[in-house]
């Protein structure tokens, strides 16, 4: 069914808000199929004017990998679907337009749309923690991995010509906090990047350098079961990274990761893989929401809002054999 209300030159508006995996395969499969026709206009907005294979960030940061061989630009995927550069700022149900920002100056456009396709994705919860959302780096763009990279090799930079012990052991020390994917597999990249370059900084003792990943659980990777973890705990603790398991970050502040289990550990470097939490834009609507998703029935529409599919990350979707 097409909504009353049209588009520009009265085609059929379909706008996907979110540049993640569901929202470019979602405009993939529209311009396939809907976008062909003259009557329909498909409207991706993303952040980013590529599309970013975010598992492999980590081999980014560690320096396996470069940029380009984790993007690629979406004007080479969509042949058909305009695509906006652009952040959204609020959707509006009862005049079917979301507002955009785009442009280096700010510029604002409200997009109209006849169906629209949420899948905005998740951002970096830093759970309220004192200093972590200010000082720690994360591990979700290809800028905070670009940035890990570069800090690693700047401080065994200054840690070469750097007196002071006390001083060296602090710049040294890089914690990461998370034992779930991101954060295991980047405390290996992390780990692997600093003890590989240290044969070019023959001043740096490699007993100083210290790698540590901070699990608030019994095990770290819980989604692959205790068996996996358990191993993948030995391979790194044999690659010299310590585990504090059963730990929460309590704080950041003073160049010191604080932990739950009273010990202060003197870090320059703290990367943040402890969560994620849906776009906040959705607190706004009037979408029925779970844990701040957007509750969907079997075909991932939003109740009582037809012509609205919530897809991804920002979706709350049940089994339906449960």
């Amino acid at each position: 069914m097409v909504h009353e209300m049209k588009g520009t030159a009265d085609k059929t508006q379909v706008v996907i808000l979110g540049g993640g995996f569901a929202g470019v395969e979602a405009a993939r499969y529209l311009d396939r199929t809907a976008a062909k026709r003259a009557d329909v206009d498909v409207t991706l907005v993303s952040r980013d004017n590529f599309t970013l294979f975010t598992p492999m960030l980590d081999e980014v940061a560690a320096g396996d990998l470069e940029v380009p061989h984790v993007c690629n630009p979406l004007r080479k995927l969509l042949r058909r679907v305009t695509i906006l550069s652009g952040d959204v700022k609020s959707i509006d149900l009862a005049s079917r337009q979301v507002k955009i920002s785009y442009a280096i100056s700010g510029l604002t456009r409200e997009l109209p749309f006849d169906y629209l396709v949420l899948a905005l994705g998740s951002e970096t919860n830093y759970l309220g923690i004192p200093g972590v959302a200010e000082h720690a780096l994360g591990i979700k763009t290809v800028g905070e991995a670009v940035m890990l990279r570069s800090g690693v090799i700047a401080l065994l930079e200054v840690a070469s010509v750097e007196p002071d012990p006390n001083r060296r052991r602090r710049l040294l020390t890089f914690v990461v906090a998370g034992g779930g994917f991101a954060g295991v597999e980047t405390v290996g990249a992390i780990n692997d990047l600093a003890r590989e370059s240290l044969r070019h900084y023959g001043k740096v003792d490699p007993r100083e350098v210290r790698v540590v990943l901070i699990h608030p659980g019994a095990v770290i990777l819980p989604e692959l079961g205790e068996a996996l973890g358990l191993y993948a705990q030995e391979k790194l603790r044999k690659r010299q990274v310590e585990i504090k398991l059963g730990t929460k970050v309590i704080a950041y502040a003073d160049g010191a990761v604080q932990c739950s289990d009273g010990e202060k550990i003197p870090a320059s470097t703290l990367v943040w893989a402890g969560g994620v939490s849906p776009s906040p834009i959705l607190k706004a609507t009037p979408f029925e929401l779970l844990k701040g998703r957007v509750v969907v029935d079997s075909t991932l529409e939003v109740p009582r809002f037809p012509g609205v599919w919530a897809v991804g990350d920002c979706a709350a979707i049940t089994d339906p054999t449960s």
